[in-house]
């Protein structure tokens, strides 16, 4: 029997207390910023390569990739698609996700990628973590907000969860039905920082501890 809060019962007090400490360094944080913003050429080697991430991103979104297309665009579609080897390659087992992420995503599933599967990815954000064919999301809204969602690629119905560093309890799922992609809550923080994603499908569970960094400046605008 799984053992943890639901999200509709808790998320707002879980929220409020246990993020209370990162909000408020988060806004000291931005304070200094506004106060010292580093000029071109002295800002930090990570903020210039976050800045070069937003560059390509925004010129892939232009592009359009197909089966056999090779490149630094394949790369970041297959990684924020989730579930894939990142190896700029777009060979077929890039081409079948693709097209089931349109299926699923109520577009056109032709499998191949044009603006309008970069802005439906967009508004969902990048793959954080999956497993057992459940893929968590996550964008920005703002610095201080990301919007979470999950796609069930499974056929069943799905739930999971997001079990984090220094928190007794996890971000807790919605129920999503069989071949869903759907936004499931927002969440408001400097950083969600994740040890565990779980997904139970049917009377399946599946675990990973392969989970990316959540920070603002890694993630795409919502």
């Amino acid at each position: 029997m799984r053992n943890i809060l639901r999200r509709r019962r808790t998320r707002g007090a879980v929220v409020a207390a246990a993020l209370a400490g990162s909000l408020v360094c988060g806004l000291v944080a931005t304070a200094d910023a506004d106060v010292s913003s580093p000029s071109p050429q002295s800002a930090p080697a990570e903020t210039k390569a976050a800045q070069a991430v937003q560059v390509t991103a925004a010129s892939c979104s232009t592009t359009y990739l197909a089966y056999g297309s090779r490149g630094e665009c394949v790369r970041q579609l297959q990684t924020n698609l989730g579930g894939l080897s990142a190896d700029g390659v777009y060979g077929a087992a890039t081409r079948n996700r693709v097209r089931a992420f349109q299926t699923d995503a109520r577009i056109s599933a032709d499998g191949k990628v044009g603006p309008q599967t970069w802005k439906k990815l967009r508004s969902y954000g990048k793959a954080m973590a999956w497993a057992g064919g459940i893929t968590l999301y996550m964008c920005e809204l703002n610095s201080k907000a990301f919007r979470v969602s999950a796609w069930n690629n499974t056929g069943k119905w799905a739930d999971w969860a997001y079990y984090m560093y220094d928190h007794g309890y996890p971000l807790d799922g919605e129920k999503i039905g069989p071949n869903r992609l759907a936004n499931q809550f927002n969440i408001y923080a400097e950083r969600y920082e994740g040890k565990q994603f779980t997904a139970w499908v049917g009377s399946s569970v599946h675990h990973t501890r392969s989970i990316r960094s959540p920070s603002a400046t890694a993630l795409p605008a919502c």
